[in-house]
């Protein structure tokens, strides 16, 4: 994900989160549910974010999507067509998620593995990131990501921790980089 992408998403989470007021959980909610949505059709991002969607079609499908959501739900995924950002929809909840987590001192912590963890590492997980990022109270959410490699990548908001071998590598690589061209 791009620096840039990462700052739009976050700029997203924390106007949500002062937008929403008290209704943030409410909102969150709603948009965990819109999520779902996405997660089974991942094309629908795509399709809403492309440019020959005209807005009455954006429009229609916000109706539809946004039926029963607060105003606030409703008004967020307008913003989202607006600006073309429907496939960051998954990042924001998830961001906004972990700011509503951080502020009852709880976090969600993404730990990227290249293959599943096993509840008892989550477990160790969870010990090591309440250390490493302060939090009370920690939930381990899985991602498989078979870039990885092996190790770890825990990530809790804008904080991340990088104990992937992928990650050792690139550190390698540059190091041997720098050595040869200092020689």
């Amino acid at each position: 994900m791009a620096f840039n992408e990462n700052r739009v998403i976050n700029n997203y989470a924390e106007a949500l989160m002062e937008v929403s007021g008290k209704q943030t959980a409410k909102v969150l909610s709603e948009l965990q549910v819109i999520e779902l949505v996405f997660e089974r059709n991942k094309e629908l991002a795509q399709t809403l974010d492309d440019v020959s969607v005209s807005s009455q079609q954006q429009e229609a499908f916000i109706g539809i999507l946004g039926k029963g959501c607060s105003t606030t739900t409703k008004n967020f995924l307008e913003t989202l067509a607006d600006n073309r950002h429907f496939s960051l929809l998954e990042e924001i909840v998830e961001n906004l998620d972990q700011r509503v987590s951080a502020s009852n001192n709880h976090s969600l912590v993404i730990a990227k593995t290249a293959i599943p963890i096993t509840a008892e590492q989550s477990k160790r997980l969870s010990k090591i990131a309440q250390k490493k990022f302060g939090y009370q109270h920690v939930e381990v959410k899985n991602v498989v990501d078979p870039n990885v490699i092996a190790g770890v990548i825990l990530t809790a908001g804008s904080k991340t921790i990088d104990g992937s071998i992928k990650n050792k590598l690139v550190q390698l690589n540059n190091h041997i980089k720098q050595a040869v061209g200092k020689e």
